[in-house]
C-alpha cells in the first residue's frame, strides 16, 4: 500500500498542539478506540500517510487523534498479523469505498467517527458563545467598502450584518510592524507595556493574550490558531492554546481548510484565531485602488466566505452565539510599512455577532468610523466586554457596543 500526504498534513501535523488530558496511557488509548467504526478484514486501497510498527490497535488509535496527527488522521488500516497499521488522511467515502479482497484478509479497517470537540462551557440568553478572530495582515480599513475598492461581499455582509470602523489607528507609539499590532490587538496595551516592539520572535507577550483570560476563567474553554507566520503560531499565540496550526507560506487555502476542519466538530473550539497573510504585499502599492492590493485582499475575502459557509452549516448553529471579529495590524504606504503616515496606521474592525442569525440581538451597529479608535480599543476590550469579562487592560470597547 503507498503512501500519500499533502505539503499542508505534513506541517500542520508537525506544529500542532493540544493540551495533554490528566489520564494514565491505558486510558487514553481505551478512549481513543471507542471514537472509531471497525470495519474487519478490509482496507481503503493507497493513500497511506504514516506507517506505525509493533504496534496494537488501541495503539494506533492513540496515535491517529494525539497532537502530532490530530488535524489530518481520519482513518487507520490495521494488519492484524504484522501488528502495524497505516494511518491515512482519507476517509473511504473519498477513496472509492474499502477493498475487502485482500489474499489472506491481512486488514482491519478503522475509520475516525465525527470529531466530537470539548463542550463549550460558555452560555448566553442566545447560546453557547464563541469568537472567531479574523486576523487580516496589512489591511488598511480605508481599502474596504468605497467607490472602487476591492469587492469582498462577505467581509462586506459582516459589515452590514454589524459593525465597522474603517480607520482603527495602529503605530503613534510604537512601529506599524506586525509584531506590535498584533500584540496590541491581542493584550489590549501598546509596546511599551506589552513588550513586543518588533518582529523579534526572541520576545515574549509580558501582558496576557486575551484567549489566555479567557481560559482561565473558564478552564474547560478552547482555543484554536493557525496562521503561516511563526510569530503567530510562536510567540504571539496563546500560552495555553489548545490547537496550534502552521499552514503553509501564504496559503490561504490551507488556513482556511483548518478553520472548517474545527468547525465541523460537534463541539467546536470556543475561540479561534485565523491569520490571512496576503494582503501584506511589500510589492506595488497598499494604495486601496491599486489593482494588485485589490486582488489579494478578494482572494482572502473568498476565503473568509467558505469559512462563513461552514460556519453557518454547523448542525448547532442556531443554539450558538458566534462573534465574528475581523482586525488588521498595520496598513501600508507605496510597498511598505512600519512608520506613522496615515495610511500605515489606518486599519480595520469589524464586529458581528449576528452572522446567518437574524433573529438575535446584535453586540453592536453600523459605521463607527467617525468616532477616533486607537488600536488598544480594537479587539480585547470588546472579545472581554462579549464573555461579560473585566476589562482591567488599557483599552475600552465602543460606547455603541455590549452592555
Amino acid at each position: 500500500m503507498s503512501r500519500s500526504m499533502s505539503t499542508f498534513a505534513r506541517t500542520l501535523a508537525a506544529a500542532w498542539s493540544l493540551a495533554a488530558l490528566t489520564m494514565t496511557a491505558a486510558q487514553a488509548q481505551t478512549s481513543a478506540l471507542s471514537r472509531f467504526t471497525r470495519t474487519v478484514n478490509a482496507a481503503i486501497p493507497g493513500h497511506n500517510t504514516e506507517r506505525l510498527t509493533g504496534q496494537t490497535p488501541e495503539q494506533c488509535a492513540a496515535a491517529c487523534i494525539d497532537a502530532s496527527r490530530a488535524t489530518w488522521c481520519r482513518s487507520i488500516d490495521y494488519h492484524k498479523t504484522l501488528r502495524q497499521c497505516d494511518l491515512s488522511d482519507k476517509r473511504a467515502s473519498e477513496v472509492g469505498g474499502l477493498k475487502n479482497d485482500y489474499a489472506g484478509h491481512p486488514y482491519d479497517h478503522y475509520a475516525l467517527n465525527a470529531d466530537l470537540g470539548v463542550p463549550n462551557p460558555i452560555g448566553g440568553p442566545q447560546g453557547r458563545k464563541h469568537v472567531l478572530i479574523i486576523g487580516i495582515d496589512g489591511l488598511r480599513g480605508d481599502a474596504l467598502f468605497c467607490n472602487g475598492c476591492a469587492a469582498t461581499p462577505s467581509l462586506l455582509a459582516l459589515a452590514q450584518g454589524g459593525a465597522y470602523h474603517r480607520n482603527v489607528l495602529a503605530g503613534g507609539s510604537q512601529d506599524t510592524f506586525s509584531g506590535p499590532g498584533w500584540a496590541t490587538l491581542f493584550t489590549g496595551y501598546w509596546a511599551a507595556e506589552h513588550g513586543m516592539p518588533s518582529n523579534d520572535l526572541g520576545k515574549v507577550l509580558l501582558r496576557p493574550h486575551v484567549l489566555d483570560r479567557l481560559k482561565t476563567q473558564w478552564l474547560t474553554a478552547t482555543v484554536a490558531v493557525v496562521g503561516d507566520w511563526e510569530n503567530i503560531t510562536r510567540n504571539l499565540k496563546p500560552a495555553r492554546a489548545d490547537f496550534v496550526a502552521a499552514n503553509g507560506a501564504k496559503n490561504s487555502q490551507e488556513a482556511t481548510d483548518a478553520v472548517k476542519h474545527w468547525l465541523s466538530w460537534r463541539h467546536a473550539p470556543t475561540a479561534i484565531f485565523y491569520y490571512l497573510h496576503n494582503p501584506d504585499i511589500h510589492l506595488p502599492s497598499y494604495e486601496p485602488l491599486n489593482a494588485f492590493y485589490q486582488g489579494k485582499i478578494s482572494g482572502e475575502d473568498r476565503q473568509i466566505g467558505q469559512v462563513l459557509t461552514a460556519l453557518k452549516a454547523r448542525p448547532n448553529f442556531a443554539n450558538e452565539e458566534w462573534l465574528v471579529a475581523v482586525v488588521s495590524d498595520h496598513g501600508g504606504i507605496g510597498s511598505g510599512h512600519g512608520g506613522q503616515s496615515a495610511g500605515e496606521r489606518n486599519t480595520i474592525l469589524i464586529l458581528n455577532n449576528t452572522y446567518g442569525q437574524s433573529g438575535k440581538t446584535a453586540y453592536c451597529k453600523g459605521d463607527l468610523t467617525s468616532t477616533p479608535m486607537p488600536q488598544i480599543d480594537a479587539l480585547t476590550p470588546h472579545v472581554l466586554d462579549f464573555f461579560k469579562m473585566s476589562n482591567p487592560t488599557a483599552g475600552r470597547k465602543s460606547a455603541a457596543c455590549g452592555s
